[in-house]
């Protein structure tokens, strides 16, 4: 009776084992169809995206495919294993070669997803090394313009008010050197236009002509930093996705081979080696 009553209960875990893995790898299946619709194979970004994704759930029905083979594998071991040799109503052909066209699927996204972030990533940089000479251009023709030297000589009024409104109030003077909002440079020019005032024209006149020269070092740190922000991230997603695509395609064809050894299908080829007659 206790023999029978385990046997059942043995039967019922494995039979609720098999049922979970198949709601996962149908669900994941389900997951799959919706994220590949509706495919759009020339946009290269649709591609990078669609890989990561694909690998992002790609562990979702490999834990399921394992969940089916234990299950047969508890029956196996406990004396549960069906008789019928009719294969294919075996769950386990199904999920071997579900498991061997998914090993297959993730060992090509591995090399196709390196080469279309390494195309993305030249796409973007050549588009960041436009904008950056566009930028240049535009800089170049304003420097030319009137209004451009018109602003100039705006920022320079304004800014020779303000010093000088501080070399005139040494008590504000002090505030502003105590709270330390001014640069060293800035404090220098100060002290010496208090006995040469022409300190204060020479020093605005220099920030004037090195102006072109900090807008056009500003662009170009920005194109720097747009750069490495692109290669980073290219690189991340090579890595990343790329690896973790390969070791799902080593487990699904892992998977794969189990299945369909646990049915003696990679076995048949081979032949017994015959025994010479004495």
């Amino acid at each position: 009776m206790t023999s029978t009553t385990n046997r059942q209960f043995s039967f019922q875990a494995s039979s609720s084992i098999k049922l979970v893995g198949l709601i996962l790898i149908l669900s994941a299946l389900v997951d799959y169809l919706v994220l590949l619709f509706p495919p759009n194979l020339t946009d290269r970004g649709w591609l990078i995206q669609t890989a990561s994704s694909l690998v992002d759930r790609g562990v979702v029905p490999l834990v399921g495919m394992a969940l089916v083979l234990m299950g047969y594998w508890m029956d196996s071991v406990l004396g549960n294993a069906p008789k019928s040799r009719n294969n294919i109503a075996d769950l386990r052909l199904w999920v071997g070669i579900l498991a061997s066209l998914l090993g297959l699927l993730y060992l090509l996204i591995f090399p196709m997803h390196l080469n279309n972030t390494r195309l993305a990533r030249r796409d973007a940089l050549s588009e960041i090394s436009q904008q950056a000479a566009q930028a240049e251009t535009q800089l170049e023709s304003q420097l030319g313009s009137q209004q451009f030297q018109q602003e100039i000589e705006q920022r320079k009024v304004q800014l020779r008010a303000q010093l000088t409104g501080l070399i005139q109030d040494e008590e504000q003077l002090n505030q502003v050197i105590a709270e330390g909002n001014l640069p060293p440079q800035i404090l220098q020019v100060l002290e010496e236009a208090k006995t040469n005032p022409a300190v204060l024209d020479e020093f605005l006149e220099q920030q004037a002509d090195s102006l072109p020269v900090q807008l056009l070092t500003q662009i170009r740190q920005r194109q720097q930093e747009l750069e490495d922000e692109a290669k980073t991230r290219s690189l991340k997603s090579s890595l990343q996705t790329g690896m973790s695509s390969l070791l799902l395609a080593i487990g699904y064809i892992a998977l794969g081979w189990t299945g369909l050894k646990g049915l003696g299908l990679l076995n048949k080829g081979r032949r017994k080696p015959s025994s010479n007659p004495g």
